[in-house]
């Protein structure tokens, strides 16, 4: 792509530029904002220190620089940015804006690391503008990472210091590879960050990989800002610099030439977290869906005119029952419309705003459709979307689109009950999100994670490998996304759900799943959660995955909080009913059930009675509650089911009729049932799955 860099002269900014080289795109130009009459200002977003040089920047690197005054201030600091024409971000705005309207760009260039503000600020403006954020240094291990900008040959000097451990006579002036040890050392003695992302120190680079000229600084101004005993403030003026002729190579590319370098690449990416098993690379298949057989042919769904069925504790709340029903001829688009507006009325006649769905499961009849139904699906969800899971399921033949969701009512602003991630930059961190959802949301005790598939983060594209690859990326991916929110682990799911297109990747993913959640016996010893994990077959995955996982946690449990574990088994004539619950009894609201349904052969299918088991499967749900002994539950049932045995119609009526039956008797966990037909659960005898 066509990129602009968004440059202060620092470090980051110029080795992310050479990841954008490395990856394939073109910079074009270049761009600054720096304030006005003044050496340096204090700002949220932009690191001004050192901008007297910035010509000299572009001159190096013979591109064309824009640039801009930073008139505006930090006045829209939430976790989301709310437009304000007075705020500085603004400013970055327009600046863009200029560049768009003289050259063709379509990216944007930006160093990122480790702060969410600059991130989410900078992605609203290119969301605006329709310009892609490329952000390769988003969340690397900052040793890993000042190694490898000085192994890559980028000179900076250090022109600012503002942290204890730091002092401006001693440490400004030197060049990253002087000021590594000591920022080590830092690191261990008060935490400070390597890279200097806490603002501990910003650089201003004299040369590097991209210059056709290096900068020259012969003279500087020690300017002490604050002269704090413990972490005094200071910086150099760069007073006098000049360009100086350095040995260039014309004959290969500058690609070719930052390819030789240790950089971070997706190629080298990819060599790390795929490459690993050479025989997955050829595997066949790879990347293609094969299900266990064709799409099942299920009947039509006749009681269409079902309203979305939505439970509320006041503060949480779930629904299901939202489905887009077509007749032939109709326009799908308008049906899915009809189904998201009827869940949004559904929802304000509970006092419950849309904004305020953290959570979405949307299973589509046929993935194929899937750009039709996201298009209505986006008008709904704008701002720190839900995190969402997306899979084809064997749904009747006239319901294009199901949907169930949870939630949390905010009084006023979500953002002040929800944390949400919502990174939309490429990376080489874990993929951005490639519709309207956020990669997770924390919302009360709940940790919310969207579904993952395994693409390569720096081009979002599916990984071209196997089974036991597509399985590792893909909760490599989920850890990662764990990991930024509360340092979250996967000890910390109380249930995972692991979709597959093939029943003969079952062991591969169960594998892969042992693999992942290995800790050493000193964590073992910590461990609340023992997760349970369900494993099924689904017709197609977006983007042809081979796998997707979905997780939720409990990331705030205390260390003296006892979480609790109730399992049993009930055999009834023609099957068994297994039942897994983990639940605390200091907080009603984290609480997990898996509930199993298995058959002793294919023959036994023809002598279950559906609504008796049915009422015999509720009757086991409130025996855990019983033992529980807790009187609130919100409960969202996930019934995955086999269509081959039962049928969507008649199984939907039979828990109609199961509930209606608890609530007559004045039973206060009726449970919010969301029915999945599916290819196949764990195994050929497990006919249903309920997990909540």
């Amino acid at each position: 792509m066509k990129t602009v860099a968004l440059i202060s002269g620092g470090k980051d900014s110029c080795f992310n530029m050479m990841c954008c080289i490395a990856e394939g795109h073109t910079v074009v130009a270049l761009a600054n904002l720096r304030p006005e009459k003044q050496d340096e200002i204090d700002s949220y977003m932009y690191q001004t220190v050192g901008h007297m040089a910035i010509d000299l920047y572009a001159e190096a690197m013979d591109l064309p620089l824009f640039t801009g005054i930073i008139k505006g201030s930090s006045l829209s600091t939430e976790r989301t940015y709310k437009l304000n024409a007075d705020d500085e971000v603004e400013d970055l705005f327009k600046l863009l804006q200029k560049v768009k309207s003289e050259k063709e760009i379509e990216a944007v260039s930006v160093g990122a690391i480790l702060s969410d503000y600059q991130r989410v600020r900078v992605e609203n403006v290119c969301a605006r503008l329709g310009l892609t954020v490329l952000a390769y240094l988003w969340r690397r291990d900052q040793e890993e990472l000042l190694k490898e900008m000085i192994a890559c040959q980028v000179k900076a000097k250090i022109i600012k210091v503002a942290a204890m451990g730091l002092v401006p006579d001693q440490h400004l002036g030197l060049e990253l590879d002087e000021i590594l040890p000591h920022m080590l050392e830092m690191k261990t003695k008060y935490g400070l960050n390597v890279c200097g992302e806490g603002g501990e120190y910003e650089t201003f680079v004299s040369d590097c990989p991209l210059f056709k000229k290096k900068i020259v600084v012969t003279d500087t101004k020690l300017v002490i800002h604050s002269d704090d005993a413990f972490a005094p403030v200071g910086y150099l003026n760069l007073t006098k610099c000049h360009l100086e002729d350095k040995e260039w190579e014309f004959s290969s590319s500058l690609q070719d030439k930052i390819l030789q370098l240790p950089i971070m690449t997706s190629i080298r990416w990819y060599q790390g977290n795929v490459a690993s098993n050479p025989t997955e690379l050829s595997q066949d298949g790879a990347g293609d869906s094969c299900s266990m057989g064709l799409v099942m042919c299920v009947p039509e769904l006749h009681n269409s005119d079902e309203n979305p069925t939505i439970k509320s504790d006041g503060k949480l709340f779930v629904a299901s029952g939202v489905q887009a029903i077509t007749s032939e001829g109709d326009d799908e688009s308008l049906a899915v419309l009809q189904a998201l507006s009827g869940l949004q009325v559904a929802l304000n006649c509970k006092g419950i705003k849309i904004a305020d769905v953290v959570s979405v499961s949307l299973y589509v009849a046929d993935m194929a459709n899937f750009q039709t139904i996201n298009k209505v699906y986006k008008s709904f969800f704008d701002v720190s979307p839900p995190v969402r899971l997306c899979i084809q399921a064997n749904l009747p033949r006239n319901v294009a689109l199901q949907l169930d969701c949870q939630g949390h009512v905010c009084d006023e602003d979500p953002e002040s009950n929800h944390d949400v991630l919502h990174v939309q930059s490429l990376s080489h961190w874990a993929p951005a999100n490639i519709g309207p959802y956020s990669q997770a949301v924390m919302a009360g005790e709940k940790l919310y994670v969207a579904g993952m598939i395994p693409l390569v983060p720096a081009s979002l594209e599916l990984i071209r490998a196997g089974i036991t690859a597509q399985c590792a990326v893909a909760l490599k991916h989920v850890k990662s996304i764990l990991s930024v929110m509360h340092n979250t682990s996967l000890s910390s799911c109380p249930m995972v759900m692991c979709y597959l297109v093939n029943i003969e990747h079952m062991q591969v993913a169960e594998q892969e799943w042992t693999k992942s959640l290995q800790v050493s016996t000193a964590e073992k010893e910590k461990l609340k959660l023992t997760p349970a994990i369900q494993y099924c077959v689904v017709p197609a995955l977006p983007k042809q995955a081979l796998v997707e996982w979905q997780v939720y946690a409990w990331p705030l449990l205390k260390d003296d909080e006892e979480i609790y574990d109730l399992a049993f088994k009930e055999q009834y004539p023609f099957y068994t009913i297994t039942s897994k619950a983990q639940y605390s009894r200091e907080n009603p609201h984290l609480f997990s059930c898996h509930i199993t349904i298995d058959v002793g052969s294919l023959v036994d299918y023809m002598h279950i009675d559906t609504l008796c088991m049915v009422k015999q499967l509720l009757s086991e749900y409130l025996k855990v509650l019983e033992k529980r002994s807790l009187s609130s539950v919100l409960p969202l049932i996930k019934v995955l089911y086999s269509p081959t045995v039962f049928n969507y119609g008649i199984l939907q009526k039979c828990f109609a009729l199961g509930i209606e039956e608890l609530a007559n008797h004045g039973d206060s966990h009726v449970p919010v049932v969301s029915l999945i037909p599916v290819d196949g659960l764990k195994t050929r005898q497990q006919i249903l799955a309920w997990c909540q």
